[in-house]
């Protein structure tokens, strides 16, 4: 018997943003490009599930909560269902939701913070690989010298307006 989840399309002030969640929480956040993107999407978001369009329940909720995240910086506090991922990756994904709202911290902090100090470029790669960016918040982990790195929700240019969302400044000695 294949899993369901639901799924649904809002379009939010950073975009058009695809949702997807199981019984026990969002398991999916991606920004599509229009209508025609869903179907690939949901094919990557979990194989062999079956999929059912909710526009109210949970996902209501969600969208609701995103849209208050964005456009007022309430912070997002959504259950999530971590059903992906390698155990690297989803320690890396655990530790980052830890990270204080309105705070940033480097990536070398968070190869230490799970235990393995040398293998920057393997937690770099599991936060690029986070399935829920917006309730994750990826968006905190910045490189050791302040700068952005990249986003994989919608790149660069989101990532900014998401620390600018939650009061970081370029100039503050943001980085632990």
């Amino acid at each position: 018997m294949s899993e369901t989840l639901i799924y649904t399309t809002h379009n939010s002030p950073i975009g058009k943003l695809l949702l997807v969640a199981s019984p026990k929480g969002m398991r999916y956040i991606r920004l599509i490009a229009d209508d025609a993107d869903i179907d690939g999407v949901l094919a990557r978001a979990a194989d062999g599930a079956d999929f059912v369009f909710e526009s109210q329940g949970f996902l209501k909720t969600a969208c609701d909560a995103v849209d208050d995240y964005l456009k007022n910086g309430t912070p997002l506090k959504l259950p999530v269902d971590l059903a992906s991922g390698t155990p690297l990756q989803r320690a890396v994904w655990l530790a980052i939701a830890k990270v204080p709202y309105g705070e940033t911290i480097s990536y070398t902090t968070l190869a230490n913070r799970v235990g393995f100090p040398r293998a920057i470029r393997a937690v770099a790669s599991a936060c690029g690989a986070n399935p829920v960016p917006l309730v994750i918040p990826c968006h905190r982990i910045l490189a050791k010298d302040g700068t952005l790195g990249g986003f994989s929700l919608g790149g660069v240019g989101v990532k900014e307006k998401l620390l600018a969302v939650e009061g970081f400044k370029e100039q503050q000695e943001a980085v632990a």
